[in-house]
């Protein structure tokens, strides 16, 4: 059966025409900057994410709320009434409870409908921003490709891990609200243009992995890292994602291409669920090769 709905998180960073075309259901996160509440429903303007970033440079605080089990149940109940599938895929385990509030919602609706009648597969992406761009463009690829839901997922958890996402921080006062750094490691590092280097470790988590000294010698690094962590097995598909910093996005990609002329490169605004978390300047070269190179 490859007659079955395709739902992620809002937080994923994809072209919104892509996400139209292949009909795909965006689920809905909830976030807060400078004490308003807000929605992030996929599809923001560039004027939006950037009065985003706007905020945030002005000291405003961000954060984020995990989808609640209640708002998967809403997301799944219609289709589920309707007796279609669902493949979800949901923002990475190891940085949000998203999808343990997939299972709970799900478990409910077996409740309800009885196990036979609820056709979901949840998939926990171990990925986020572009990372999840890329599960999402395998998942409709294997679709059209006539997989059955159950394939389709089995699919995509084997090949989790062979997203590679390797990350560059501008400011370190975001991880230091974040619990990653000490106060004092955040001042000294921005007194010294200290740039972290991160990656998405295999259980999905975030994991510091170097430094450099400045945003171009950082940015660099994340060339070089993709340059030997590149498996083109699955594609030559490359996601940069950045947080209102279009010229390190553009930096990166005359970079990439400049050691792999063949690499198919989207250049993407990051999503405010992660951006609320790393702040502006924040970049992200997201693709598909050995996460474990480092």
């Amino acid at each position: 059966m490859n007659d079955y709905e395709i739902y992620i998180d809002a937080s994923v960073d994809i072209d919104p025409a892509y996400i139209t075309d292949n009909e795909i259901r965006v689920i809905p996160m909830n976030y807060t900057i400078g004490g308003e509440e807000k929605t992030l429903r996929g599809g923001e303007t560039p004027e939006e994410l950037h009065e985003f970033y706007e905020r945030m440079r002005n000291d405003e605080l961000a954060s984020t709320s995990q989808i609640t089990p209640f708002a998967y149940d809403q997301a799944f109940g219609p289709t589920v009434a309707k007796g279609r599938a669902i493949l979800s895929i949901s923002l990475s385990s190891g940085i949000t409870k998203t999808y343990e509030s997939a299972q709970v919602a799900v478990e409910g609706l077996r409740e309800d409908y009885g196990k036979d009648k609820v056709q979901v597969e949840l998939v926990d992406s171990l990925a986020g921003t572009g990372g999840m761009g890329l599960m999402l463009m395998l998942a409709i690829r294997n679709r059209k490709a006539g997989m059955s839901l159950s394939e389709n997922a089995s699919f995509l958890r084997e090949h989790a891990k062979q997203i590679c996402h390797w990350f560059m921080v501008e400011d370190l006062k975001y991880l230091k609200h974040g619990g990653r750094i000490s106060p004092t490691t955040a001042f000294l590092g921005n007194a010294l243009n200290i740039k972290p280097i991160l990656k998405m470790a295999d259980d999905g988590s975030l994991a510091i992995i170097g430094k450099q000294r400045g945003s171009m010698k950082a940015v660099t690094q994340l060339v070089t890292l993709y340059q030997n962590a590149k498996d083109t097995s699955l594609g030559e598909d490359v996601m940069i994602c950045h947080a209102d910093a279009p010229e390190k996005a553009e930096m990166a990609k005359e970079k990439i291409l400049e050691c792999n002329p063949m690499a198919k490169i989207q250049i993407r605004p990051l999503s405010l669920i992660i951006g609320a978390h790393v702040g502006p300047g924040f970049l992200t070269i997201d693709h598909f090769g050995n996460r474990d190179f480092m």
